[in-house]
């Protein structure tokens, strides 16, 4: 079984990760119904999103359960990012139209780059029982807390972010500790976890599903999360949205996408089981419990204390200079559906 669950992340987990008014009580059965209704009264309105529909996302869990068709929308997956390509990069030249994989941070980053691009939905947020980050060690590590980590091997996915050395660094700082870590940048998904279990890195910085997979097998323990460094939701706070022309173009398509975002949302937190059930399914991996999925932002609106914190965060690991950007300039709540 592990080598099996082991294969199927490297193989098959190859896209990106990295993402309305409706009951959190929606049924699967029911919004099934709707979506045989909602394709045979109208025209679907298409839109292309990164990923091949693999990914644990609400996006891709609310597409399979239906929400995205009860609301006119046709959700596209493009397929795995490639050549370096950002996601914000394919939003700014029209071959995506919705970003669904985006922290704060990378919002920002790409706004200060120029791209015209807007948040409009929040995504994931941090929970104890159901943590942004895990940070995994193999059972026989001599690192107990986040304190023995300094002169270690820590895994990321990317370059320097809030969510993979952002974190540790707050942590480090916050305790007096030298920043002196030895960050290896492994981007492939599942790669993380691999290279623990292989001795090759001393602590990883994982994320649902694969965190949930990783503390489930033998020889793997766990000594902190995101959630113990920053204590608050916020911390694990994602982002949706358009580029600015898409906003401008297409208003009544981003409300219907932040209410079927939402409806998405309420029902995984409603039905993790049925949840988890779906990714495991697309994951190829037999057991269930094995999989993890995130904690979702029940609210429509994006929480303007979280967009300060991720400002704050990124501006002290020096991802910008103290007011190069306002939260403000980073999101809007005009299309949040009304609770």
């Amino acid at each position: 079984m592990r080598k099996r669950i082991i294969l199927s992340l490297l193989l098959l987990f190859t896209a990106v990760a990295f993402t309305g008014c409706g009951s959190s009580n929606h049924g699967g059965g029911h919004a099934e119904q709707a979506t045989a209704a909602a394709g045979d009264a109208k025209k679907l309105f298409p839109i292309k999103v990164a990923g091949d529909g693999t990914t644990n996302g609400e996006v891709v869990i609310g597409n399979e359960v239906g929400f995205f068709r009860e609301e006119g929308i046709e959700i596209i997956f493009t397929g795995a990012l490639r050549g370096g390509a950002t996601e914000m990069q394919t939003v700014a030249q029209g071959i995506n139209d919705a970003f669904i994989g985006a922290h704060p941070f990378v919002v920002a980053q790409a706004i200060l780059a120029g791209v015209k691009v807007k948040a409009v939905a929040p995504g994931m947020i941090d929970d104890p029982e159901f943590p942004h980050v895990r940070y995994l060690v193999r059972e026989d590590s001599p690192i107990k807390t986040l304190d023995d980590i300094v002169g270690k091997k820590v895994s990321q996915t990317s370059s320097s972010s809030v969510c993979q050395d952002g974190y540790l660094k707050l942590y480090l700082k916050q305790h007096n500790l030298p920043l002196n870590v030895e960050w290896v940048k492994l981007p492939n998904p599942g790669q993380q976890e691999q290279a623990l279990k292989q001795g090759l890195v001393d602590m990883t910085t994982s994320h649902p599903p694969f965190s949930g997979i990783t503390v489930k097998q033998p020889g793997i323990r766990q000594i902190a999360t995101s959630y113990d460094i920053v204590k608050t939701p916020g911390a694990g706070l994602s982002v949706r949205g358009f580029s600015e022309k898409f906003i401008a173009e297409h208003p009544d398509v981003v409300r219907a996408f932040c209410r079927a975002l939402q409806k998405s949302r309420r029902w995984i937190n409603a039905n993790q089981k049925e949840a988890t059930a779906i990714v495991a399914k697309k994951l190829k991996v037999d057991n269930q419990d094995n999989v993890s999925v995130f904690r979702y932002e029940e609210r429509g609106i994006i929480d303007s204390a979280y967009m300060e914190l991720w400002v704050k965060m990124s501006e002290d690991i020096g991802l910008w200079q103290p007011g190069a950007i306002k939260a403000t300039d980073i999101y809007t709540n005009e299309f949040a559906p009304k609770d």
